[in-house]
């Protein structure tokens, strides 16, 4: 044996070694980047996905905004209850009669603008008063419930005070 067999031995171990380490870097190499590619492709199909659903979001969401102004609800009746204690039911007619006929400017108008004034509607109606057949008839709003239908639950307090 000659001083150089040792050293080629070692340098041929040091090759091999190198030459694994490299096959072997170059097996993982292929092995991640195959997938690294699958799921590159399955990123790009999430976000073309993601792009396709955002816009029918926005679509519905324009088509929702439509459908609401389409179906705005307008108010379509008055209707008022008389709570105890009831007057006579002249009066009570008479009343309710005249007092549909003052809120009848509520009719087509949309709930939510009626609904936005309501606290306007309970101060003109905290103490109204009508005249019937020359007594004073307080009306009192108790309760508004403001829907298609106006319903409005009042009190009528007949004053004995004669009005010519």
């Amino acid at each position: 044996m000659t001083p150089h067999d040792g050293n080629k031995h070692w340098l041929r171990y040091i090759a091999l070694f190198l030459l694994g380490a490299w096959l072997g870097a170059a097996f993982i190499l292929l092995q991640y980047g195959g997938k690294l590619e699958e799921l590159m492709l399955i990123n790009q199909n999430l976000i073309l996905q993601n792009d396709r659903l955002r816009g029918e979001v926005e679509s519905l969401k324009e088509a929702q905004r439509a459908e609401r102004k389409r179906q705005e609800v307008l108010i379509e009746e008055i209707r008022i209850e008389v709570l105890e204690p009831k007057p006579d039911a002249y009066t009570q007619t008479e009343v309710t009669r005249r007092l549909e006929k003052d809120l009848d400017v509520l009719r087509g108008k949309k709930v939510e603008q009626v609904g936005e004034v309501q606290a306007i509607l309970h101060e003109m109606l905290r103490r109204r008063e009508y005249v019937v057949e020359g007594r004073i008839a307080e009306v009192r709003l108790k309760t508004a419930v403001i829907s298609k239908i106006v319903r409005l639950y009042v009190t009528i307090e007949s004053k004995n005070e004669f009005i010519n």
